[in-house]
């Protein structure tokens, strides 16, 4: 087995056991021995080996006070991974400064791990040396590995923060590469969802117009240019997903008798493609997009559904098309009813049950063909 195979062997195991080992973790002693501990085993450092692993080790650095990390991974007898451990369920982002002050006080720490045994934030100083980022360069999500597979772009992150993996220049580069990664497609999609004066400027240069003024780009151009990125690389990626899928559907066929009466129209169809491309633009994280691979729609006589995954459990609403142009989306409760004309009323309502859908049935690992073509697209747009 290659080493990241059995560092994803190691990790599923303990995130199979989580659902039942928390339930007894009341407190941050007990989250450090059966979930942290573990994991730190899982990449390779002798936890029962005090050289190796230091509890309570000092980390001094304002005179008078004695502040101690939780772990110190130790390398030739000076630590270079400090591990800060919280209570389960514990919110990381609002602990992050306490490590902060630990990683500063050790100048050979080269690597801050934080977590709540749960999630496990991955920390670097790309930004400035021996400061720690503001932003972890990988997370682990155990609650999320014991339903699905470690995504693998995680994975190959972690093997490189392994005791048999473990370098500090190579582990700086590859969070460099993560972080930059990261922050080109927020900086991409927030153009795309706003676009601003001067993003919707260079577009327009690049298309023939130049010297527009403000209110032009304000009142038409602005949304013009949002719509051009949707057509150029989410419609192309979404009809990818459906051809991938086509093949695979496996929802029970309705009778001859039904079929020949269902005719799905235009206007359900432009509404499935919509819910889509708006949900390539509404996910919060890559299994989110990743999830929209398993959006689907059955027609029936009356109505249209568009689900996830299940067509009774996973479904995200009914639609039936109106007649004088308002159309009614019906979404389980407590949400209920949507009577509108324009289809962007029904985004913030869409979002909510597609999320809630993936948390009760999961979602699979993003296809890293998918990851990179969809980042391409975004790049090269």
């Amino acid at each position: 087995m290659s080493g990241s195979g059995e560092l994803l062997s190691k990790l599923t195991a303990i995130a199979e056991r989580q659902p039942t080992i928390r339930s007894v973790c009341t407190n941050e002693e007990s989250t450090k021995l059966f979930l942290v501990l573990p994991v730190l085993s899982a990449l390779g450092y002798d936890v029962t080996d005090p050289t190796v692993v230091q509890p309570e080790y000092a980390a001094d650095f304002r005179d008078g006070l004695c502040d101690r990390v939780d772990y110190a991974i130790m390398q030739d007898g000076e630590p270079v991974i400090a591990v800060e451990c919280k209570k389960v369920g514990v919110d990381l982002a609002s602990n992050r400064g306490q490590l902060r002050a630990y990683f500063t006080a050790l100048p050979s720490v080269k690597l801050g791990i934080l977590t709540n045994g749960l999630r496990f934030e991955f920390f670097v100083d790309v930004d400035t040396t021996n400061i720690m980022d503001e932003e972890p360069f990988v997370t682990l999500d155990m609650e999320a590995a014991a339903h699905r597979a470690i995504p693998a772009d995680v994975l190959e992150a972690l093997t490189s923060v392994t005791k048999a993996g473990f370098q500090p220049a190579s582990v700086s580069r590859i969070a460099e590469m993560r972080l930059l990664s990261r922050r080109l497609r927020s900086a991409v999609m927030q153009q795309v969802r706003e676009p601003s004066l001067e993003f919707c400027r260079v577009i327009l240069r690049a298309a023939g117009q130049d010297n527009v003024h403000r209110s032009r780009i304000e009142s038409l151009y602005s949304s013009m240019v949002r719509n051009a990125f949707e057509e150029a690389f989410v419609i192309p990626v979404m009809e990818l997903l459906r051809a991938k899928q086509s093949s695979r559907e496996t929802e029970t066929p309705a009778s001859n008798s039904e079929t020949q009466r269902i005719i799905t129209t235009d206007r359900e169809l432009a509404v499935y493609r919509y819910v889509c491309r708006r949900l390539a633009f509404l996910a919060s994280d890559e299994h989110q997009f990743a999830a929209i691979d398993h959006v689907h729609y059955k027609d029936y006589l009356g109505k249209f559904a568009v689900y996830y995954r299940s067509v009774n459990k996973g479904r995200l609403f009914d639609f039936i098309e109106g007649g004088n142009g308002y159309d009614r989306f019906i979404f389980p409760e407590p949400i209920g009813e949507i009577v509108t004309s324009t289809m962007t009323e029904i985004d913030e309502p869409l979002r909510t049950v597609f999320s809630q859908r993936i948390k009760v049935l999961g979602t699979a690992q993003p296809a890293s063909h998918l990851q990179k073509l969809y980042a391409e697209r975004a790049m090269a747009t």
